[in-house]
Order: structure tokens, then C-alpha cells, then sequence
């Protein structure tokens, strides 16, 4: 099948307002941003190659910032946002025009930048004893049910179980 090009303008960083009943997008700065994907079918267009190419026009690290994909569907009164979040939705919005063919505007949020923490930082504070990573992990709030069966009380320290079986 013959290629052929879907175009895409959104713009970037704003927020959602309501007003009356309906909802409006509220820009940062006036510019419009357009990307186009070449391809012989709107399903190869996925929400991650989306994101993607979004975020290489924009110059920003994907790993980095949390990004919301939204808009204001041409047919839906009143008017209403509605988020992407998924290849599905991804397809809904690019099928989704109205009597001229014309398709919305597409919103992207710039909600935050996300810490990202080596695990090799970790493991270098923390220590190789797998215990040790598990009582990390409890502190932090993640990896609980990683003491299941091991012996440790809620509230205990794994070095101090330690050390009372060495006794």
C-alpha cells in the first residue's frame, strides 16, 4: 500500500479550564506545533511513537518528563477534554473529524520531570546483601512483600534479626 502522510498539530504545555459548561485549553504561549507521520495506516501510529515524536520536536528527554495527551473532540457538545492513553485512544483521536474533515487540536501537558535514580547508586549505598536491599526497599515503601517468609517482624531491621540468630 502507497504511504501516505497524517499530520498532527498540538500544542504544548497549557492546562484545561472550565467555562460554563464546557471545558477550553488555556496555551502557555501562542505557538502551534505540527509533526507528520508517513505510513500506510493511522494503526501504526502508537501512542508510544506519538510520545516520541512529540517529544523530539520539543527537545526534551522522554525518560524525564511526564507527559498528558489530550483534546477537545470537534463532535462532542458540550465541550468536554478527553486524555490519550493508550494505542486505542490514539486511534479514536486521529479518526475522530468533524464535517470539513478537520481533527482537533491535540493538547500536551508538561505535568512534571521525573527523578530518575540509578540502580547502580543504589546497590553502591545499600550494600549487596539481599537483606539489606529489602529494608531499603521497605523504608523507600516498595518491595514489602519481598520479606514474605523470610523471618522478619514489620518493624525490625534485617542486621539486627541477623545478629540475634548469630547468638
Amino acid at each position: 500500500m502507497c504511504p501516505f502522510s497524517t499530520n498532527i498539530h498540538f500544542d504544548y504545555d497549557g492546562r484545561y479550564s472550565k467555562d460554563g459548561d464546557d471545558y477550553e485549553w488555556i496555551p502557555t504561549d501562542a505557538r502551534l506545533y505540527v509533526i507528520s507521520f508517513k505510513t500506510s495506516s493511522l494503526e501504526e501510529i502508537t501512542y508510544s511513537l506519538l510520545k516520541e515524536r512529540i517529544c523530539r520536536k520539543m527537545g526534551i528527554d522522554p525518560f524525564t518528563k511526564r507527559l498528558n495527551l489530550g483534546y477537545i473532540p470537534l463532535v462532542v457538545e458540550p465541550k468536554r477534554q478527553s486524555y490519550i492513553l493508550d494505542d486505542e485512544d490514539v486511534f479514536v483521536y486521529l479518526t475522530s473529524v468533524d464535517r470539513e474533515q478537520r481533527r482537533s487540536i491535540l493538547h500536551v501537558e508538561d505535568i512534571e520531570e521525573l527523578q530518575i535514580v540509578q540502580i547502580t547508586e543504589q546497590l553502591s549505598r545499600v550494600g549487596e546483601s539481599s537483606s539489606s536491599r529489602n529494608y531499603c526497599e521497605r523504608e523507600s515503601g516498595y518491595g514489602e512483600e519481598d520479606n514474605v517468609g523470610t523471618g522478619l517482624e514489620h518493624d525490625e531491621h534485617p542486621h539486627k534479626k541477623q545478629k540475634k540468630s548469630r547468638l
